[in-house]
């Protein structure tokens, strides 16, 4: 199996560079070589134990990066394609998102996988 470096969440004040697989992209995901990546107020916030995040969750969430493998429900995107995975994580149910502004949906605090609530298999501090 593949490996990569990931920036994890150990224990409060604890964020080390671990090995984890390289996840396998699920049918709506895409899967980024991650090349730039920004450190954003939630990681802060997980490192200092303010947010209730497991023991080796990858943080970040505002990452750049090449396509390497993409879901077979994706469309409009290829392979190769550079690309990024923005912070807000739209509902596309809120009168923002029915109104074609999927950035203004205010419901993403609410359960975002970004904000360490539901944790996608790797975040963006990884490569």
């Amino acid at each position: 199996m593949s490996m990569m470096k990931a920036a994890a969440f150990i224990e409060k004040g604890r964020i080390e560079l671990v090995d984890k697989p390289i996840p396998a992209p699920g049918p709506n995901d895409a899967l980024l070589k991650i090349t730039t990546t920004t450190i954003c107020g939630t990681d802060i916030h997980i490192l200092k134990g303010e947010y209730p995040v497991s023991r080796m969750l990858t943080v970040g969430h505002e990452p750049v990066g090449i396509i390497e493998k993409l879901g077979s429900n994706v469309k409009g995107y290829r392979e190769g394609q550079r690309a990024l995975a923005g912070a807000i994580c739209p509902s596309f149910t809120s009168y923002p998102c029915q109104d074609g502004y999927p950035a203004q949906d205010g419901s993403h605090l609410a359960g975002c996988a970004c904000h360490g609530y539901k944790p996608p298999p790797a975040g963006a501090l990884a490569t």
